[in-house]
């Protein structure tokens, strides 16, 4: 039996995604996803982000939470987190990969691992809120399966898609 393999090129990024340790991972986490927020040209005060970033070691580590990270060329290239609600439902968070590395397919395998953490977790539901600004990810939403659900909160930006995903 023989096994193909194709090498790796020099010039070529090789991602990983592994899960953040906290506190370690804090600081870059919290830069990450202010540069997402810059990025959306959003105020998300409406949905208390401030405080999110305040507390975000309380609030993502497990079981209340937990964030993924991709790294390439040893950079921070990306996350995506998982929130807990209750006992049966969490929410995916701050999904982003940064513009120089996207076409990698991070975006993909950082949502492949929050629904496999959410699945091993016990998790019936996964729910998430999508702006206009994300086009690109919601499409990545459907193709995994995510389909529209009622609001989780009041107040969304117009155009704010809100999707599921039954497990």
């Amino acid at each position: 039996m023989t096994t193909s393999f194709t090498p790796v090129t020099p010039n070529q990024v090789v991602p990983r995604i592994r899960e953040a340790v906290l506190p370690a991972d804090a600081g870059p986490l919290v830069a990450i996803i202010r540069e997402y927020v810059r990025w959306l040209d959003m105020d998300l005060s409406y949905r208390g982000f401030e405080e999110e970033m305040q507390s975000f070691e309380q609030t993502y580590t497990w079981p209340s939470g937990v964030f993924f990270i991709a790294q390439a060329d040893g950079e921070l290239a990306g996350c995506g987190g998982l929130l807990r609600h209750s006992d049966e439902v969490a929410e995916v968070k701050r999904l982003y990969v940064r513009p120089a590395y996207r076409g990698l397919a991070l975006g993909e395998q950082l949502m492949m691992r929050v629904i496999g953490k959410a699945r091993s977790s016990g998790y019936a539901k996964l729910v998430l809120d999508s702006v206009p600004q994300t086009a690109f990810a919601q499409r990545l939403y459907e193709r995994l399966g995510f389909t529209e659900t009622a609001p989780y909160y009041t107040n969304a930006v117009a155009g704010t898609r809100f999707l599921e995903l039954r497990l």
